[in-house]
């Protein structure tokens, strides 16, 4: 992710512009600010918010994905982790536990108001939690955050 993309005032105006129509289309206003700050600094973003005001139907598709941008800058950003390493021969297990645990989170999900129920609470985009479902790769930190609060939220209706 390069960060020699700066914005001038007109293009700063554009991203402006961009997110007053992402929040007439219900956006949550965090996804919004994180968005519109990252397309400031980040070109990637910028042509994907560019794209999201141009395209009507694969928005969805383009907040997820301006999502995972989002996410993926302020990982770069956090203080550098060690992570486990994982062997090669259990990729295919992982997943599999991975798939697992996620379908039983989704009926869990479905019970208490489905995935739109959980955007809302949480303002993690519809089309990032419909794609964290349905993939085998885990979310970013700011959706464990999410998914947390909803939890604490779910276990307080019990």
């Amino acid at each position: 992710m390069s960060t020699l993309f700066k914005t001038d005032p007109k293009t700063h105006v554009h991203i402006m512009g961009i997110a007053t129509r992402m929040k007439h289309a219900r956006l949550s206003n965090q996804f919004i600010s994180d968005a519109a700050k990252l397309a400031q600094e980040y070109e990637g973003a910028y042509d994907l918010m560019v794209l999201w005001d141009q395209e009507v139907k694969g928005r969805s598709e383009i907040v997820a994905d301006l999502q995972e941008e989002i996410d993926s800058h302020e990982e770069q950003h956090r203080r550098m982790v060690e992570k486990p390493s994982v062997s090669f021969d259990d990729l295919d297990a992982i997943g599999r536990d991975v798939m697992a645990y996620k379908r039983s989170l989704r009926l869990e999900v479905d019970k208490h108001g489905g995935i739109s129920e959980l955007a809302r609470l949480t303002g993690i985009p519809q089309p990032s939690l419909s794609r964290f479902f349905t993939s085998a790769s885990m979310p970013g930190w700011r959706r464990h955050r999410g998914m947390g609060l909803w939890q604490r939220w779910r276990i307080s209706l019990q």
